[in-house]
């Protein structure tokens, strides 16, 4: 039957503005395109934060928090936590919805539980697979694809898929269709691109202290340093600098940074700084964004600072496999190294070999990437706004 009330969706995420961070910001961006669309939003999450920094979005929708259980490092009492926080967010979800539910992936098993709940009440959802879970478990080690708790989980969540998927990029899509074993109504949506925090044209500020030395390339590894990512590679970056061409500038947080701080000698390691935060439009001053992804978790997530780093008009050097979201869609702004006996070897030939020409070669081939990306964005969050009515029309 037609629904015939106004069109109302509901997302749920663990976190969301005023905590920063894109796992926040994303949504809020959602939120404020529907809600300027006439959609009645609601939002659904806890009072926790995220273990990180960025930008924060604006508090769009109709807000409804449950309490948050644990926000430490343990990564047991984290998994625990968040199975409890997990339902309540679902449950929570269930009592306020009024049309169709968006489910993120914070906390991990997020979509477990709506798969189990709303599926048994016939409530419609969307699954938005900012991260693929449980297979992200097996692919930080944490667990095993054999683990009878980890086949339950796997089990229950692909036994009864969403009405709609929000998927990342077009091999994640392909990914998830194998594992529902059927193609689902479906929005591509890359992570790194908020229409509501734009660059201004006319907003030129003035460069960082750090973008101070003309002649010295800047090569810069800004965001998440957690499980999907390599540390050996950074790693091999620092030792290989050449501080008189080049300085690298980090801004580390995460599961693994710590590795990355304990590492740096201020001796051995020239040219390298720390930063706690830098600001989206700045990203354009670093000539070279470095991103990773271990083949582990490739098509389990795809990293948003790749994406933002060319919204913002700069090339990256990408340590992963070809086959790989990021490298599908944004291949030509940028450079790749595969994870190989040889990578190191290939870090080293490729920092000796940078130049500033070899930069701004790479940089003319963007070309109108950036606008074409902020296009795409708009087109997805239209096929969000058409999916949710599609579904409400023919529930």
């Amino acid at each position: 039957m037609e629904n015939k009330g106004p069109v109302s969706v509901t997302i749920v995420n663990r976190v969301y503005p005023p905590d920063k961070g894109v796992i926040s910001e994303a949504p809020s961006d959602l939120a404020k395109y529907l809600d300027r669309q006439g959609v009645d939003v609601k939002v659904v999450h806890t009072n926790g934060v995220y273990p990180g920094g960025g930008a924060s979005g604006e508090i769009i929708g109709e807000i409804h928090k449950v309490n948050s259980i644990y926000d430490g490092k343990s990564k047991l009492l984290r998994f625990f936590t968040s199975l409890i926080e997990g339902r309540r967010l679902i449950r929570k979800a269930l009592e306020v919805n009024k049309g169709v539910v968006i489910v993120m992936t914070s906390p991990p098993l997020l979509s477990y539980w709506a798969s189990k709940i709303f599926n048994k009440h016939k409530v419609p959802w969307i699954y938005w697979s900012m991260d693929i879970f449980p297979e992200a478990f097996a692919a930080g080690g944490l667990t095993s694809s054999s683990n009878p708790l980890y086949k339950h989980f796997y089990n229950q969540k692909y036994s009864k898929a969403p009405n709609g998927v929000i998927a990342l990029g077009e091999l994640q899509s392909k990914y998830l269709s194998d594992k529902y074993q059927q193609k689902l109504p479906e929005v591509l949506l890359p992570c790194g691109v908020f229409l509501n925090s734009l660059p201004q044209k006319d907003n030129d500020d003035e460069k960082p202290k750090w973008k101070n030395e003309e002649d010295k390339i800047v090569l810069g590894y800004i965001g998440n340093l957690g499980e999907a990512h390599s540390i050996d590679f950074i790693k091999q970056v620092m030792d290989n600098l050449n501080a008189k061409s080049q300085k690298l500038i980090l801004v580390v947080y995460g599961s693994k940074a710590h590795h990355i701080k304990n590492y740096y000698d201020k001796d051995r390691h020239q040219g390298i700084q720390f930063f706690d935060f830098i600001p989206r439009h700045q990203l354009k001053y670093i000539d070279l964004h470095l991103v990773s992804l271990l083949k582990e978790w490739v098509h389990l997530c795809v990293p948003s600072k790749l994406v933002s780093a060319v919204h913002n008009g700069s090339i990256f050097l990408y340590f992963g496999k070809k086959e790989s979201d990021n490298w599908h869609y944004l291949g030509k702004a940028g450079w790749i190294i595969e994870d190989s006996p040889s990578a190191e070897k290939e870090v080293q030939t490729f920092l000796n070999e940078l130049s500033i020409d070899k930069i701004k070669n790479k940089q003319a081939q963007i070309g109108s990437l950036p606008e074409t990306m902020t296009e795409n964005i708009k087109t997805a969050y239209a096929g969000i706004h058409q999916m949710v009515e599609k579904i409400l029309t023919y529930e």
